[in-house]
């Protein structure tokens, strides 16, 4: 597993996915699950940069891990943030027109449907957020 900590900020979210999807380039992985990887750290991301620290700073720990006898890819994300489980986010209503619509939720609603597997726990105050997904 890999692992690397970098400061919670807008400007460096690129640095946070770059090691990732580069390695997973390193094994052949899909492009199609290549983009799905790339768009849910993204969501991820952005939401713990955005909302986890309330405007004070933090860091985000991402760890990853690549089966390739499996073909998938493991990525832990870790923030010392408030706590927030997307996985019990409640799926926006996708009904009507975007004006119609409440802002706020889409997302965490792309993530859950792209990935593997999403689990999230809240251990030692952190969030904990494990995603899987198959190349």
């Amino acid at each position: 597993m890999v692992s690397y900590v970098i400061k919670a900020k807008h400007e460096l979210i690129d640095s946070m996915i770059d090691p990732v999807l580069d390695a997973l380039s390193s094994v052949e992985a899909d492009k199609k699950a290549s983009y799905q990887l790339h768009l849910a750290l993204e969501e991820i991301l952005v939401n713990v940069v955005s909302y986890a620290y309330e405007g004070k700073e933090g860091d985000v720990s991402i760890s990853y891990d690549i089966d390739k006898s499996h073909k998938k890819v493991k990525v832990i994300i870790k923030d010392s943030g408030k706590e927030f489980d997307p996985t019990k986010a409640e799926d926006p209503n996708l009904e009507g027109t975007a004006k119609e619509r409440k802002i706020g939720g889409l997302g965490i609603y792309i993530v859950k449907n792209i990935v593997d597997d999403i689990k999230y726990s809240r251990i030692c105050n952190q969030n904990v957020l494990e995603i899987v997904k198959r190349f």
